[in-house]
């Protein structure tokens, strides 16, 4: 006669089998988060290739940031059955995304650029991003995101294309007092890949961001540093509440110079510092301000972003991590041409 398990023994069983898998887990979502940044990676990549088959095809030409995955006709008011979807609210916008009917079938007219090219919409959101933004929601802080319940949180893109390609960039110099020297003020058009003249391993293309600004109003300590330390400020801070930067709105990376020219004289203007990389992969004890992300350049390679990576010179607390990128931090990562952005690398 078989002897039955007691009580006890079956307690000391599932004791056991319950620390196991508490040991395993942890090594269980290293495994999916390391395979999940990978694919990341791959994405970048694809997206690269998309980019050169797309400027191969149109005379070596970028396309415009903005419009990458929604067509120009769908920002403008019409009485189009598809209006209004505010730009703010895009990246997470189901009704008009990838897979919708919308854009599938019933208004064509509304693909970006780089439609034709997406045979897998999968390609343009990462899997870390997606779980890092439904987590942390939308933080464009404009009034449809957040009080128009029709509009769920339904990542539609992680991802961002340099702003600075495609574009017209101005440099100048200037005096001690801050008068700009009109004899080197220039404009330099980078519509074109042949119009880089930056090194395409030393400028990226495409990026993950995050959907909330790292610094939240304007401030985030970096790393341990005592209670009394000077925050470091990473994203800018907000001008309007329509505005902010920092944070994911459309497929455009916005990497600003920190100065600008005002009635003829370089300003600098810290309300508009520009955007900022993701900073979710590995976070460190949870803190999805403190981890890294990934960028694939104009060569096709990619590249770790670090959050100390993303410091510049005027942002950085006596605490703060150097930066390998120089002064300007990520803005050496997105500035096209080998001139100086306006005030000098030394200044941003």
């Amino acid at each position: 006669m078989k002897k039955a398990f007691t009580l006890v023994e079956i307690l000391v069983v599932v004791a056991i089998i319950s620390l196991l898998l508490a040991l395993s887990l942890p090594a269980l979502r290293r495994v999916r988060d390391q395979g999940d940044e990978t694919v990341c990676q791959s994405n970048l990549r694809q997206l690269g290739i998309i980019m050169k088959t797309y400027t191969s095809d149109n005379d070596g030409l970028f396309p415009h940031a903005a419009g990458l995955f929604h067509s120009g006709v769908s920002f403008w008011p019409t009485n189009l059955p598809y209006k209004p979807y505010p730009a703010c609210c895009r990246w997470h916008d189901a009704r008009i995304g990838f897979d919708s009917a919308m854009m599938r079938h019933e208004c064509p007219e509304i693909r970006g650029t780089l439609w034709p090219y997406l045979k897998d919409p999968r390609i343009v959101r990462c899997k870390i991003g997606v779980r890092a933004n439904i987590e942390r929601g939308c933080n464009n802080h404009c009034e449809w995101c957040t009080h128009d319940p029709s509009i769920n949180i339904v990542p539609q893109y992680t991802y961002g294309m340099n702003v600075h390609l495609g574009v017209t960039l101005t440099t100048a110099g200037g005096s001690d007092d801050g008068a700009v020297d009109e004899r080197t003020l220039r404009r330099w058009p980078v519509h074109r890949e042949t119009q880089v003249t930056r090194s395409p391993s030393d400028v990226f293309l495409f990026g993950g961001e995050n959907s909330w600004a790292i610094n939240v109003e304007g401030r985030q300590p970096i790393g341990v540093k005592p209670q009394w330390a000077t925050p470091c400020n990473l994203s800018g801070i907000y001008r309007t509440k329509y505005d902010p930067p920092g944070t994911l709105k459309l497929p455009s990376l916005n990497i600003a110079p920190t100065y600008v020219i005002d009635e003829n004289r370089l300003k600098k203007d810290d309300s508009d510092l520009g955007d900022a990389f993701a900073t979710c992969h590995r976070p460190h004890k949870g803190d999805l301000n403190t981890g890294h992300s990934y960028v694939v350049m104009l060569d096709g390679h990619t590249q770790k972003v670090t959050v100390d990576d993303q410091l510049r010179a005027s942002r950085r607390g006596p605490f703060s991590g150097e930066s390998r990128l120089g002064p300007g931090g990520n803005l050496a990562l997105a500035w096209p041409i080998d001139v100086p952005p306006l005030g000098g690398w030394e200044n941003q």
